[in-house]
Formats: C-alpha cells, structure tokens, sequence
C-alpha cells in the first residue's frame, strides 16, 4: 500500500515559517561573531605559538568566509537559507579537520581533555535542525557524525598507543553528539507541531486563504518597511504627476452582495461552497506580491503593495468582473468593493476605516460597484455603477 503524503508545514505557500525573520536576525548577528571567534582563535594560538597546521589552513578563510556571507545577507536578505548552508558546510569541514588532528596528534599528549576547537562539534546539529526540515537535519547530523568518527578512527590508527584516559576522553565524546542529536530530534518535533499550530492559527480553514489575524500582521509589516525606508521604492513618482506620491500600498475591501440570501435560500453548505469558489477567484487574479485575505464573513481583504490609487482601481474592476461575469456555483454573484491607499501618517485602523467607509458607500448606492475613497485633492469616481433593483426601493434600509 502507497505511503499517504503528508504536507510539511513549512512548505504553505499562505502562512510563511514564523522563524524566518526571527532567523535573519540572528544571522546577522552570528556571522560577525563567527568571524571574530575564528581570528581570536588565531590570534591566540599564534601568541601561544600553539597555532596547529588545521588552524593555520581554515581559520582565516572561514572568518573571511563569514564576512563575506554576512555582506552577502544585507544585500540578499531572501537568500538565508543559502547563507545558512555554506556557513554549515565550513564550520563541518573544519569541526572534521579538528577531529582528525586531535586523535592524530594531540589525544595521547593530553588524554584527559580535548582541544577547544571540538567544543564547537555539537554546535552544527543545532545549527542543522534549526535550518533543515526534521529529516534532512537528521541524515546530515548522522551523516556529520559518521565523518567524524572516520575522521577520528584514522587519526586514532595514525597516533601512538592510547591509554585508557583518552579511550574515555573519545567515549565521552561520541555518546554526548549521539544524545545531542536525539534530543534535537525531539525538539524537531515540537517545532513541527508549533508550525503547524502557527498556521492553524493563521489560516482560515474554510478557504485557505490567510485569516484576519495574518493579515493584520502583513500590514502591520508593510507600514513598518515603509516608515522604515521612506526613500525607497515605496516613495516614487508617479509619471503624471512632478510630486512624489504618498499611496504607497493599498487596500481592497471587498464584500459579497446578498450573501445572507444565499445561505437562507441554497443552504449553508452551498453558501460554503460559493466563499471557496470566490476566495480561488480572487486568488487568481491577484498580481504577483499582492496578499488576499478572508476578513470576516463574505469579506475580503486585499494588501496591494507599491500600488497607487490608479493601479488599484484596476485591479478592483480585475477582481470585480473575475465574480460577476460568470456564475459561482451556480449563483449569480456581484461584489461591492471599497479601496483606499495608504496616506502619510496613517495608522492600519485610519486606513481600513477608509477602505470600510467607501465599501458601505459602494453597499448603500446598490451594490455590484466599486468606490475609491475620500481623496482630499480628487475627484471620487465610482468605477461601476449598476444599481441593485432589489435595494433602490429601500433607502432606508441598513447596507447589508
């Protein structure tokens, strides 16, 4: 019988790995401070006139080799993982290089203890497990730590007898990795599960699209970049216009019209059916870096980034006659859109109430159209203006 697939958490493309910018971070940190330990390592040693042939071969090129990886970072933030595993294949190589010349030469002279270099052996299984999926940390530390008892064997038939004290010193040593990295296993689980129950709670489980509580850390993240750098693409001219625009992203607002009706007359298993269907419509007509969100209900809630109130307008009318043209489920649908773009000094509450402002406009002028907000210094045009029979006779009614 086939084994049954099971998706890996990490690989949504709707709910990214809650470590990643935590990960970044930390690189960005660790890098220069590898740097630092490779060449205090050097110095030290070169004072001491310690400094053994491996030290001499692969210290400097590594802390020239983080340098170069944590330049490489600041340029290709995206590009971590990349980062990660040539940072991970240095420090192995030279773990294995120490391991070989500890047990050669080294381990009959000082048979109670092991060089400092070795301390950092069992640091490359967290750095596996915190970088690989549970799996592939797991063949690699396996396979890291079988090169290093090669590594050791050779070096071990290379050296001079050994006495019981360094037998124990190697004994020590292999028993404590093998814990290291049965423990990290387990803890490869745990982060599994806190993955999965991350994007439990960051999903919504009926469409799949991202919930309101994603979203609203996506705009946050948005408003942060642009606050950020403010001279950045995010502050570019317009070709129309000599000043410099302040609609650095936008947000659709977008509501399906009559939706109690459907659940009241087809069901709520079709009512269902039709929120799937629209959020896979929506989806598709979506640019590339555009982010879509089921916000409450039969609402939708679209992140546009580096897009002005022209751009997102037609994106709007896009979304608007992706539903309208043809029916969902076998219901006629409409949509009532409410657009606004990002104003220098906003909060994320000024600009949705924004957003919701011109969607309940678009609800109480009958519906199946789309509104541009308030702009101070435009004219509002309404993109599309079908008035919905069934509301017209009731103005006073609440827009639902």
């Amino acid at each position: 019988m086939p084994r049954r697939f099971t998706p890996d958490p990490y690989q949504t493309l709707e709910v990214a790995d809650p470590l990643e910018t935590l990960r970044t971070r930390v690189t960005l940190w660790l890098l220069p401070i590898g740097a630092g330990a490779a060449l205090l390592a050097w110095v030290f040693s070169f004072v001491s006139r310690s400094l053994n042939a491996i030290d001499q071969i692969m210290l400097w090129p590594m802390a020239v080799g983080f340098l170069g990886l944590e330049i490489y970072l600041l340029r290709n933030p995206w590009r971590i993982r990349l980062v990660w595993q040539i940072a991970l294949g240095f420090i192995a190589a030279y773990e294995i290089a120490s391991v070989f010349y500890e047990t050669s030469s080294q381990l009959y002279q000082h048979p109670d203890s092991l060089s400092p270099a070795l301390e950092w052996f069992a640091m490359v299984y967290l750095m596996a497990f915190v970088l690989l999926s549970r799996r592939q940390a797991l063949y690699f530390s396996a396979g890291y730590l079988l090169m290093g008892i090669m590594a050791g064997t050779i070096g071990t038939f290379l050296s001079p007898p050994l006495g019981f004290a360094a037998i124990n010193s190697l004994a020590q040593f292999l028993l404590s990795n093998l814990t290291y990295i049965l423990l990290l296993y387990i803890f490869a689980h745990l982060r599994r599960h806190y993955a999965q129950m991350h994007q439990m709670a960051h999903t919504d489980a009926l469409t799949g699209l991202i919930n309101r509580r994603a979203m609203q850390n996506r705009l946050e993240a948005e408003l942060e970049t642009l606050r950020r750098e403010p001279n950045s693409v995010y502050w570019r001219r317009l070709s129309d216009k000599s000043t410099l625009s302040e609609h650095s992203f936008a947000v659709l607002l977008a509501d399906i019209d009559h939706f109690k009706e459907v659940n009241d007359h087809h069901g709520h298993a079709v009512g269902d059916q039709v929120l799937r269907e629209v959020a896979a419509r929506l989806s598709g007509k979506l640019r590339s870096g555009d982010q879509i969100a089921r916000w409450g209900g039969e609402e939708f809630l679209v992140l546009a980034p580096e897009t002005d109130l022209a751009q997102a307008q037609a994106l709007s009318q896009r979304l608007f006659d992706c539903i309208e043209t043809s029916p969902v489920a076998g219901i006629q649908l409409s949509l009532s859109i409410g657009v606004a773009c990002y104003r220098k000094g906003d909060t994320i509450a000024v600009l949705l109430s924004r957003a919701d402002e011109a969607m309940y406009r678009a609800k109480a002028g009958g519906r199946a159209r789309i509104e541009l907000e308030d702009h101070p210094n435009e004219e509002i045009s309404v993109v599309h203006t079908q008035p919905d029979t069934a509301l017209t006779s009731e103005k006073s009614a609440k827009p639902g």
